[in-house]
């Protein structure tokens, strides 16, 4: 563990439950140890990886023998640390052979393992610096360069030296921990590494957010609006100099970690935020030994997050899925501290070849301690592990509702995806404009709106069929003389990047003020987004002169008009859509997610399409803001009577579940296990009235 203490109360508990009166308390050191699991070297094969070569002059190869000489910079590597290892592990089975009897007994098995530690000094201190090469560019120069060859030859002198104690100063924040040197009984043998692994590591950003940090000594800063958290966090800093320091510590610390982690052997860490229990999964995989197991709880993310896809590809390579339990902590059932609307994942995984026909067993996910006991008793639902890969980019898993839902799934998948791209067919792709943080001097925090400018939108500006909620929903205040240059010459800049969607327009189009997105309507989405919200993906066609912070991303036509963007809000606004949407949010609508739903492209002449478009786009146009957009949409403009904009977007569901060709029965399941505890019969029925009209139409 990183906290000392725990390491210490785990021996107490053991010394409790295994307690013999007349016994002394058994030396629990050699197997009880504290430290942080995520910076050192977990394996010899990680090590002999960052030696990087394997050549070695011939001389220094006779250097260290075994009886022949050895071949290359790698082997001569490994004939010396299992020389001190192998030394190590017998010492570590002679402590566990100790009787423990009475208290000189424990004092000489203490000190037998003090000598083994003191045995490995050599190797750790070599350890240490492969695993702070990966910070120290220096370091990193002297292994290219050889140096490393004679730090290998010459382990007796690393303790102390140059590059050791350059090492040990890179890592000073958080000392390196190396799993071959802490359980060398482990590491050497035939089957390296633990066979089984049980645990439950932190989820949390490697990062220190400030107005959290002062948050912990001053609750109330929480309640309080932005321009007056800003100007207490300021005073904060002046008053409290004991508190500014202990937050320029760990941010320091933080901001290491985040280099570790991000260089290390965490494959995928570089997406998104570096969340600790990403590289915990992959330093459980890597500490693993070939048939063990891993039961581990992580978040749903774990299985679905962009920053995780390397990670499920590999266990879906070169292992097998035992067993995974979707748990939702409504009301706390599984855990007090966390969040009541994230879902858990007790994961189970075997470290070996998989089967060519291999499935993924998928349950719950299960709301209550009542259901998750029924539920364990039942077969999962089995996917083949070969078309769970094919469903997204990242090969991120569903979150179903029951077996009947593979079904509706499937039915759902069928369709193309959003982001397919054919010539002559319309193409929509997401982009962000402003970012609260980088952009944020562009922007005037105030309740009123300055003379002249525009309202900065967040996600919580608009919803469903509700485009502005008004000045108390808006993020911040622009002056369109300031903004307006900005967009011009950020999308100038990246039409030169292939990478970026202005890239598919033209330079004429770049070029030309007037076609900024900002002069028309938009279709734009909310990034935050949780599938145990009641409803998830949440978009809207906003009025012009508006600006879109981060949370409100928007989407560019690079093909397409205002008829094509009015189908694609009617399927985005559909109960179908969303309830697919809900198989894979956790607490954002990423890009990663939102490219891969499965969105039907029927021709024009298709009366669903036409019948699409027209609801859609005569439900988003509420007032003379949309006048131009409605024109070219074909629709009428204004606003709409309650009761006749519900029988509207009941008849568009029913539209929509007809372009997915969805039975009746599967509609009607949609409906039962879109949200728990929702009153959808009302809602369902008048969606089936349509439905059965347009059945007979069709």
């Amino acid at each position: 563990d990183l906290n000392p203490l725990a390491a210490e109360l785990a021996r107490l508990s053991l010394w409790v439950h295994t307690f013999v009166p007349g016994l002394p308390l058994s030396l629990l050191d050699h197997h009880l140890v504290q430290g942080n699991s995520l910076v050192g070297i977990a394996s010899l094969e990680e090590a002999r990886e960052l030696l990087g070569t394997d050549i070695v002059p011939e001389r220094l190869a006779r250097a260290i023998q075994r009886g022949k000489e050895m071949p290359g910079l790698s082997s001569l590597f490994t004939n010396v640390a299992d020389r001190l290892i192998e030394k190590a592990a017998d010492v570590m089975a002679k402590v566990g052979r100790m009787a423990d009897a009475d208290a000189a007994e424990i004092g000489r098995a203490r000190e037998t393992l003090t000598a083994s530690q003191e045995a490995l000094k050599p190797l750790e201190a070599l350890l240490d610096i492969l695993a702070a090469s990966r910070l120290d560019e220096s370091l990193q120069q002297e292994i290219e360069q050889g140096q490393v060859t004679f730090w290998v030859a010459n382990p007796d002198d690393m303790p102390d030296s140059d590059p050791h104690r350059k090492a040990l100063q890179t890592l000073v924040e958080i000392p390196p921990f190396h799993f071959p040197l802490a359980f060398p009984d482990v590491f050497h043998r035939e089957r390296e590494g633990f066979d089984v692994i049980i645990g439950n590591p932190p989820w949390q950003e490697a990062t220190i957010e400030e107005h959290a940090f002062w948050a912990r000594y001053f609750p109330g800063l929480r309640g309080l609006t932005q321009t007056e958290r800003g100007q207490l966090v300021a005073t904060l800093r002046q008053e409290r100099s004991d508190l500014t320091c202990v937050l320029q510590r760990e941010i320091a610390e933080a901001n290491l970690l985040r280099r570790v982690l991000i260089q290390g052997p965490f494959p995928g860490m570089g997406t998104g935020d570096p969340d600790l229990y990403k590289a915990f999964s992959w330093r459980f995989w890597h500490l693993l030994a070939p048939d063990g197991r891993i039961g581990v709880v992580l978040p749903r993310s774990a299985w679905c997050a962009k920053g995780s896809k390397d990670f499920r590809r590999e266990v879906f390579a070169s292992g097998q899925v035992i067993d995974l339990t979707f748990m939702l902590n409504r009301d706390h059932w599984v855990f007090d501290d966390m969040e009541p609307r994230y879902t858990i994942t007790l994961t189970s995984l075997e470290k070996t070849s998989p089967d060519t026909q291999a499935t993924l067993p998928l349950r719950g996910p299960y709301r209550s301690l009542e259901r998750f006991e029924t539920g364990i008793k039942e077969e999962p639902v089995r996917f083949p592990v070969v078309e769970v890969i094919s469903w997204t980019d990242t090969a991120a898993l569903p979150l179903l509702p029951s077996e009947k839902s593979a079904n509706v799934f499937s039915q759902l998948r069928k369709a193309p995806r959003l982001d397919f791209h054919e010539p002559g067919l319309w193409r929509a792709r997401p982009y962000t404009e402003l970012h609260a943080t980088n952009d944020q001097g562009l922007m005037h925090f105030s309740s009123e709106r300055p003379k002249g400018y525009w309202p900065v939108y967040k996600g919580e500006s608009f919803d469903i069929w509700e485009p502005d909620k008004g000045v108390g929903s808006y993020y911040a205040w622009i002056d369109p003389d300031v903004f307006i240059p900005h967009l011009q010459e950020k999308r100038v800049r990246a039409g030169r990047n292939e990478r970026s969607p202005f890239s598919e327009f033209s330079e004429e189009w770049c070029q030309d003020l007037d076609t900024l997105p900002c002069f028309q309507p938009r279709l734009a989405f909310r990034d935050v987004a949780r599938a145990t919200d009641s409803r998830t993906v949440r978009v809207a066609l906003l009025p012009l002169q508006v600006a879109l912070n981060n949370t409100a991303p928007y989407f560019l036509w690079p093909q397409g008009d205002e008829q094509d963007q009015a189908f694609l809000l009617a399927i985005l606004s559909s109960l179908p859509l969303d309830w697919y949407a809900r198989r894979f949010v956790e607490t954002h609508l990423n890009y990663h997610v939102l490219n891969p739903f499965p969105i039907p492209r029927p021709a024009r002449s298709d009366r669903l399409w036409q019948r699409a478009v027209a609801l859609a786009g005569r439900l988003a146009c509420i007032d003379d803001r949309y006048d131009k957009w409605a024109e070219a949409a074909r629709v009428k403009c204004g606003p709409l009577e309650p009761q006749e904009k519900d029988d509207m977007i009941h008849e568009l569901d029913a539209v929509v579940a007809h372009l997915y060709s969805l039975s009746e029965g599967q509609l009607r399941h949609i409906f039962e296990t879109f949200h728990e505890g929702w009153d959808y019969r009302d809602q369902m029925e008048a969606t089936l009235k349509h439905y059965d009209v347009w059945q007979r139409k069709l």
